[in-house]
């Protein structure tokens, strides 16, 4: 055995991660090393045979902070904190709240290993600032010499090189293993090719903190990710539920803004129409040579049905939307996402109405950054183009098995 526990456990294995691992993975690797921790510590329990995860105590005492903003993250979709969850279940949030978690997370370990003197900045923080100073100093100068020489045009490159210049300097307020932390790095760092570890190894947070792989253990639940299903626990039980995109090119346009395409596109495919008429009525085909215009043509043609065909159903998909009355869909968040575009960023939740599949619908980004996973939200949503009429969170309902205990003592 290339470490023994003695060996490792000097240091919590989140430490681990921070010692050996890239920054942008510390997170992901070390909150599981820290909830794999955690269990072997007795503060959670694993049910392998049900896939859950549960906290004997919602609150235990003596968690550093790091650990502590891991315990939050994993019981924080069970009411009281104390209920079974499936791991699957175990979710940050929003991408932009997942990057926040994973931020305050690395935050959290950087502070506790700097306490602990197994890190420390590539440069000392005097240094840092003399460094910015000089390098402000001579952009902006540089800038206002081609300004005062009257070529602004070339301030654009004096920004861009200042922005690739600029980052080897944020580089060196990166924690790098110091005094302790080398010689811990160096041990954490051989788990990563030691065989034989697995669930029931005392070293599996350890060797899960550096990068291992073990086997007959999953991914981490805290790793960035999309996956096709949410976990929800709408009735009260946790149910698995499938999250696809609404049917259609046109899924989640209001029903004006539908019909409204309608006129610019009659234009293109009028326009389009007359050129092929134009085009078919002058054809004359006498030479083997002249068939690829046939085929271009005929091409042409079926495209322009099939454009057409799908025109019409847009139209009447808006039409139909405008005069039928929206339907409701309500229940628990169970997705939050964010497509960022450089025009523009569209915002898309999913609800779980009950059905075994919930569909994405696009929401304001008001109402997006207001949300969390299991608010309850109602939305009214058209019949067809799924356009989101309306949407307010609503208080959660009271079970069912509230309901009838409630009408039973009424009784």
């Amino acid at each position: 055995m290339v470490n023994s526990l003695t060996d490792l456990a000097a240091e919590r294995p989140a430490l681990a991660a921070l010692l050996v691992q890239p920054p942008r993975r510390v997170a992901a690797a070390g909150a599981y090393a820290t909830m794999l921790d955690l269990v072997a510590r007795g503060v959670l329990a694993v049910d392998a045979t049900a896939g859950t995860v549960q906290a004997p105590r919602p609150d235990p005492a003596g968690l550093a902070p790091f650990e502590k903003h891991v315990f939050d993250a994993v019981v924080a979709r069970e009411p009281g904190g104390s209920g079974p969850i499936p791991l699957g279940a175990i979710d940050l949030g929003s991408p932009e709240q997942s990057r926040q978690w994973h931020q305050r997370f690395t935050d959290l370990l950087g502070e506790a290993a700097t306490a602990r003197g197994l890190v420390r900045p590539r440069a000392p923080l005097g240094v840092r600032v003399a460094l910015w100073i000089v390098f402000t100093v001579l952009w902006v100068g540089a800038i206002a010499v081609v300004w005062q020489a009257g070529r602004p045009q070339l301030a654009i490159g004096v920004v861009l090189v200042a922005s690739v210049v600029s980052l080897p300097l944020r580089l060196l307020k990166r924690l790098v293993p110091h005094g302790r932390g080398v010689q811990f790095a160096t041990r954490y760092a051989r788990l990563r090719t030691e065989p034989g570890i697995g669930p029931g190894d005392p070293r599996l947070a350890y060797a899960v903190a550096v990068g291992a792989r073990p086997a007959r253990l999953g991914a981490s639940p805290f790793a960035y990710g999309k996956q096709a299903f949410a976990w929800s626990r709408r009735d009260g039980t946790w149910r698995r539920v499938a999250v696809v995109d609404g049917r259609g090119f046109a899924f989640g346009w209001s029903p004006w803004a539908a019909l409204g395409s309608l006129i610019p596109a009659a234009m293109f495919f009028g326009i389009w129409l007359l050129l092929l008429r134009m085009f078919s009525a002058d054809l004359d085909v006498r030479q083997a040579a002249d068939l690829w215009l046939v085929l271009l043509l005929t091409a042409g043609w079926m495209l322009w049905i099939l454009a057409v065909a799908g025109l019409v159903r847009i139209g009447w998909r808006g039409l139909h939307d405008a005069v039928r009355p929206a339907r409701v869909v309500a229940g628990p968040v169970i997705w939050l996402e964010s497509d960022i575009a450089e025009e523009n960023t569209t915002y898309r939740v999913a609800v779980d109405d009950g059905a075994d599949v919930a569909v994405r619908y696009q929401i304001a980004a008001a109402l997006y950054h207001q949300l969390h996973k299991d608010q309850w939200l109602r939305l009214q949503v058209t019949p067809k183009l799924g356009h989101v009429r309306r949407a307010e969170l609503v208080d959660r309902p009271p079970a069912r098995g509230a309901i009838a205990d409630g009408g039973a003592a009424a009784r």
